[in-house]
């Protein structure tokens, strides 16, 4: 039992067997109404990112194909969890939400999910500005090429070693990502540090770039002075420090915040 949708109690049904990999359009032969796996709906505000402090109806999805050591959406990592609703109900869902412009995609790993791209285009068509958290696994430009106007913003991890799924990144993200999409990195110990210098020195991202701590493990202000010793020497102009805003206003382990 827990909270879904304007606060109502719920006790989810079991999912059938695992599905493949998420993909930005449907297979031939597949239905073409596909239904998701929702774990939650919500309003809130975005605690991080570019959009942090603005209002949006939170989308998440259940499944994720990563399982680092600091998760902390752990109800939602598993596919046999959640509400299967087609792209319709999920809409409607999240009009009721009058007033609010931005979706943010989260999960668990939403570009997991079969037939995603059905999804994203279909809250695109409904007029929402969409923010995808995803966790660097997945490669985002099947996804981008459903955004000729730029109304999403993809929100991308890298996973550093102290995550224990470094070995699982996508790579050439980060060259894709555009001005006003999102590079984070969140930092657990020195290894970190030392590898966020080597991608923005070998990379230097045109995107933004967050560097968030492990909640209750790194301390901030390691963060900005790691930062401003890179400054001589890695272009910095675009890294920004980012604390997780929900996780100060609400309990940290608050769910629907």
């Amino acid at each position: 039992m827990w909270r879904f949708m304007n606060g109502i109690n719920v006790s989810f049904p079991e999912a059938p067997g695992p599905r493949s990999s998420g993909n930005a359009v449907p297979s031939e032969g597949q239905s073409p109404a596909p239904a998701f796996r929702v774990n939650e709906i919500f309003a809130s505000i975005n605690g991080e990112g570019p959009l942090t402090g603005e209002a949006a109806v939170f989308l998440r999805l259940s499944g994720c194909n990563l399982h680092c050591s600091y998760c902390d959406t752990e109800y939602a990592r598993s596919r046999e969890q959640g509400m299967l609703l087609p792209v319709r109900d999920i809409i409607a869902e999240i009009r009721r939400h009058r007033g609010i412009g931005n979706v943010t995609l989260t999960g668990g790993e939403p570009l997991y999910a079969k037939n995603i791209g059905i999804l994203i285009a279909g809250l695109l068509d409904a007029g929402f500005r969409i923010n995808i958290e995803t966790n660097g696994s997945i490669d985002l430009r099947p996804f981008m090429e459903l955004d000729p106007d730029g109304r999403i913003i993809f929100c991308c991890d890298y996973k550093l070693p102290c995550s224990g799924e470094e070995n699982r990144m996508y790579l050439r993200n980060i060259t894709v990502l555009r001005p006003w999409d999102a590079l984070k990195f969140v930092i657990g110990g020195q290894a970190d540090f030392d590898r966020i210098a080597e991608i923005l020195k070998g990379y230097d991202p045109r995107c933004l770039i967050y560097l968030s701590p492990v909640f209750g493990r790194t301390d901030p202000r390691e963060i900005v002075e790691k930062m401003l010793s890179w400054a001589s020497s890695i272009n910095i102009s675009r890294v920004r420090v980012q604390l997780q805003l929900h996780k100060f206003i609400w309990d940290p382990y608050a769910r629907g915040v």
